[in-house]
């Protein structure tokens, strides 16, 4: 009978996933991966994040930091010199295409390394920025700690494997957020074809190449960087926006003779999962109460304050007990305080993450009670009174007595 209760609930499962279209992520073949929010790198779905792994050219990516940031302008133009590149160039690393005389800028360089992943770019690249590839190695791993990729270390500029080139998921998703925050290498991770500016050579993305030759829909990745070696298997470190939130998806440890492109597929199974599976949630709805504030001495009892936005955060689900409201300002009104006047400031956690900070002002005019400030004053009010009563009864006292010795001395003379 269980059997048969846990057969139907698989059977149910299944059909329920199909029409609501949530991707299951049991066929992931990657061994390595994560889905994490650019923002502030959160990690959304993964695994295995933290395991240092070969990460073939992704390592491109931190080539290409480390170029933009040193060269002054990008327009420039140089005659290539191929003896810096093939005293250099294993047999293995894919080459863009670049010749010996041709006369290429800055951008064409970053372009056929980054676009089709250009080993002969990457280490001219290396060779001219600080006529000193090693120098410009250790710029890489300057930057890494720059970066906090604490994980992290770079021995090559290709990703060629070595056992000292090396990083982790988690690094590589700092990486790709840094290169997304620089326009121009976000442009050219994002095309899908490129042209030299000299006309003679048209790349094509490594990405929209796989992913064309198996018939594979691109629904997701917006650009990226790919990788493959034996060690790192095929890699792919690429990004989408779901809902206007920017993501980031690095995938690694596919089998690099696999018969299919699984880091492209991989990535897109992930990132529909999380498109399916996440969503802006309203943390606070407008016209939802944020704060209350007793008053003194007012005909209102209280004031309510009301948010007037909606205050969102891309969640899967929303968990009320971690909404954090905190108040600073002043804590009981009275009718002394203007409206439209800033009373204090109001701030939104969620998950003790910082949302929101607004100020709070009086929204609504306060009107003086003098029946409740009797009432909240009574006891003054009677102690000043009683005190007052006595003193007169004193004084009425002191007076008769003053007035009957003046009476009888007066008697006292008109005898005599």
């Amino acid at each position: 009978m269980k059997t048969k209760i846990l057969i139907i609930f698989i059977f149910f499962n299944l059909i329920l996933n199909t029409i609501l279209g949530v991707e299951n992520l049991d066929n992931i073949i990657s061994s390595n991966y994560g889905v994490y929010q650019a923002s502030d790198l959160k990690l959304l779905y993964g695994q295995n994040t933290q395991e240092k792994i070969s990460i073939a050219s992704i390592t491109k990516l931190m080539s290409a930091v480390v170029a933009i940031e040193n060269i002054n302008d990008l327009n420039e133009q140089i005659i290539i010199d191929y003896s810096l590149i093939s005293n250099n160039l294993d047999p293995e690393l894919a080459v863009a295409g670049i010749y010996d005389g041709q006369t290429l800028t800055y951008y064409d360089l970053l372009a056929t390394m980054l676009v089709p992943s250009g080993a002969d770019s990457a280490i001219y690249l290396s060779e001219i920025t600080f006529n000193d590839s090693d120098k410009f190695i250790a710029e890489m791993n300057k930057k890494a700690h720059e970066l906090q990729m604490n994980n992290t270390n770079f021995s090559n500029v290709t990703g060629l494997d070595d056992q000292d080139n090396y990083s982790t998921i988690e690094d590589l998703a700092k990486l790709l957020k840094y290169v997304l925050e620089n326009n121009t290498l976000k442009e050219i991770i994002s095309l899908k074809e490129y042209t030299t500016t000299d006309g003679e050579l048209t790349v094509s993305s490594t990405i929209s190449r796989s992913a064309k030759r198996y018939g594979i829909d691109l629904n997701y990745i917006l650009g990226g960087k790919t990788g493959t070696t034996e060690d790192a298997g095929i890699c792919l470190a690429s990004y989408f926006n779901d809902e206007n939130v920017e993501l980031i998806t690095i995938v690694t440890g596919a089998n690099m003779y696999s018969t299919e492109p699984y880091n492209i597929i991989d990535t897109e199974s992930l990132d529909k999962y999380i498109s399916d599976t996440y969503s802006m949630q309203n943390i606070i709805s407008q016209g939802e109460e944020i704060l209350k504030l007793d008053t003194l001495n007012c005909k209102q009892d209280n004031v309510t304050f009301y948010s007037d936005t909606n205050i969102t955060k891309y969640l899967d689900s929303v968990d009320k007990s971690k909404i954090k409201i905190e108040y600073s300002g002043t804590q009981t009104l009275t009718s002394n305080i203007q409206v439209g006047q800033k009373i204090g400031e109001i701030s939104i956690y969620y998950d003790n993450e910082l949302l929101q900070t607004s100020d709070i002002t009086l929204n609504e005019k306060l009107d003086f009670s003098l029946t409740k400030w009797i009432n909240n004053n009574r006891y003054p009010i009677i102690i000043t009174i009683s005190s007052i009563l006595i003193l007169s009864i004193l004084l009425y006292i002191k007076f008769k007595k003053k007035s009957k010795k003046l009476k009888e001395k007066r008697n006292k003379n008109s005898k005599i």
